[in-house]
């Protein structure tokens, strides 16, 4: 994590409550260190995340996402089990028609 942003939001976080106590310091100043802490916080944050270690590689060659690929792969064959022999002669029939309708 970045040292600087640490003492930052250390010093806002200090001063809130010294504000908040003494009862010193405007709203709006109380209002402006949070909103510059919750925004060093967010920073942070979004950088532990680009940081983190996961795979930047999630597209096959041609593009296509890697997980969209793992479960149309798993899709098919999970309905072709469920499916009887009837059911699946009949969605043929039905897919060849409506090939046919269109020439």
């Amino acid at each position: 994590m970045n040292p600087d942003a640490l003492k930052k939001l250390e010093k806002l976080s200090d001063q809130l409550d010294t504000a908040e106590d003494a009862s010193e310091a405007t709203t709006k100043d109380v209002q402006l260190a949070r909103r510059t802490a919750d925004h060093l916080k967010r920073d942070m944050r979004l950088q532990t995340r680009a940081s983190s270690t996961r795979s930047k590689n999630r597209s096959t060659k041609d593009g296509k996402s890697k997980a969209a690929v793992e479960l149309g792969r798993k899709g098919g064959l999970a309905r072709a089990k469920t499916l009887t022999r009837q059911q699946r002669s009949t969605l043929a029939v039905k897919a060849a028609k409506s090939r046919w309708s269109k020439h």
